[in-house]
């Protein structure tokens, strides 16, 4: 039976709590992951002449969205299979929606920017709609406009949960970073590191703890699913065995 089948709807602070029970059993599939799609832009930017380090800082940005899917896919597969994939099975999975995986990102970003520049409300709004999208495209390989809507329909009617979930998971996120970078901050004053080496550096630091933004979202949209769609039901008669055929 998938563990879908035994999920019930959680809180906050359960989806949390299983996004950190998740990442601990996964964790090294997981780094590989972050590592294989974050690590390279973050060397190119440290040793690469001035005008490629800019290139090298974009590309970056979309290994966040790439990783993102890649992710999904890994907590898609335990939750509905059991499986356990490791990076490279989950980047052959992916293989063919990582532009819809871009395309979604790129769309919800658009319309969160403009959210919160005509007015602060919609901002949010809009980031609980297109809060699951990047999951949505990843698992059932949607389009992005289409794996917009289907992001907002899972939401309507939870922006609450949708935003408390995601606001406290980068507020925690945020705590690990901001204590790092601290300690990283002395240490590069201390031992006299280049700057552009201790640019590097604190990029790294965003490598292992990437992956727990990505799991919660990805749980939240499962969480979403089974809110609204009674997901679990489905999966649980999915698991029932086949009625043999009664003899004519």
């Amino acid at each position: 039976m998938s563990q879908l089948a035994q999920t019930r709807p959680r809180s906050v602070t359960e989806i949390i709590d299983a996004s950190f029970r998740f990442y601990r059993a996964r964790f090294g599939d997981l780094l590989v992951v972050s590592a294989l799609l974050l690590v390279p832009p973050a060397i190119v930017a440290a040793i690469a002449p001035l005008w490629l380090q800019a290139v090298a800082r974009f590309v970056s940005n979309f290994m966040y969205l790439f990783s993102q899917g890649a992710i999904a896919v890994i907590v898609a597969a335990a939750l509905e299979r059991n499986q356990a994939l490791s990076a490279g099975e989950a980047f052959r999975e992916l293989n063919g929606r990582w532009g819809k995986v871009l395309g979604a990102s790129i769309m919800s970003g658009l319309m969160v920017f403009i959210g919160f520049v005509l007015l602060i409300i919609p901002g949010f709004i809009a980031a609980a709609w297109t809060a699951v999208a990047v999951p949505v495209a990843a698992i059932e390989g949607l389009a992005s406009s289409k794996a917009i809507d289907r992001s907002r329909a899972l939401a309507k009617g939870r922006l609450g949960h949708v935003l408390g979930t995601v606001i406290l998971t980068w507020f925690l996120v945020w705590l690990v970073v901001f204590g790092v970078a601290v300690s990283l901050g002395i240490a590069v004053g201390m031992l006299g590191i280049p700057q552009r080496i201790s640019g590097m550096l604190f990029e790294l630091v965003m490598v292992p703890i990437f992956p727990l933004v990505a799991i919660t979202v990805t749980l939240l949209y499962y969480d979403l699913r089974v809110r609204g769609e009674a997901a679990d039901v489905s999966a649980l008669i999915d698991a029932l065995p086949a009625t043999p055929a009664q003899p004519t």
